[in-house]
């Protein structure tokens, strides 16, 4: 699961797509000034995301979470990948078949089940932090539809599973054409994805 992230500023991403991984990212038509800080993103907040869409690879700005068909006002903000595999139809269907799309992050956070107490005797759960060992940015694999996307989960690696049973399916850069274009079955197994996890001091809800 993941319980929010950290968005990048958009200098940084760009740099990251078109210097680094060599991407053809095309140039934003969106006001930059919302994204030139680093942001913290939960859901039904805006982000960006990074989509092949018109024939161009792009960012585009969209709300985390798909409408809920079942609860109005609330979203659904993370969908399992093995839901695609099984026989019963789903509401991620054609996202996970035609509109994938890739979020990058600084770094995504999730709260563990285990609970310490503070000296003024309040309790709180563990949170943690997660980012890539290896790359500058963490791509987290993630679906849309019009203007909603959501995060792709699977069973957490080894790093993760100390917070929670489920992670953001995490990507690398050479997993990047997979994930946006071609079958998708090999990405599942997140086993040997390196991440960097940190015990994060307690801070007042947001």
């Amino acid at each position: 699961m993941c319980s929010h992230f950290q968005l990048p500023p958009l200098h940084k991403i760009e740099k990251y797509l078109k210097e680094d991984l060599d991407l053809p990212l095309v140039p934003v038509d969106f006001p930059k000034e919302e994204f030139k800080d680093a942001t913290e993103i939960f859901p039904k907040r805006k982000s960006l995301v990074l989509l092949y869409q018109d024939d161009k690879l792009q960012l585009q700005i969209m709300d985390w979470g798909y409408p809920s068909p079942f609860k109005p006002n609330q979203v659904l903000n993370n969908a399992r990948v093995e839901r695609f595999f099984e026989p019963q139809r789903s509401m991620w269907d054609k996202s996970f078949a035609r509109q994938r799309c890739i979020v990058l992050t600084n770094q995504f956070f999730e709260s563990s089940r285990n609970t310490y107490t503070l000296s003024n005797g309040k309790t709180y759960h563990e949170e943690f932090s997660f980012k890539s060992a290896t790359q500058p940015l963490t791509m987290i694999a993630a679906i849309y539809d019009e203007k909603h996307f959501a995060l792709v989960t699977t069973d957490s690696n080894e790093t993760v599973l100390a917070a929670h049973p489920r992670m953001p399916l995490v990507i690398t850069p050479n997993e990047l054409r997979k994930w946006l274009f071609q079958n998708f079955t090999s990405l599942i197994d997140r086993k040997q994805v390196k991440l960097t996890r940190t015990l994060l001091p307690h801070r007042e809800s947001v």
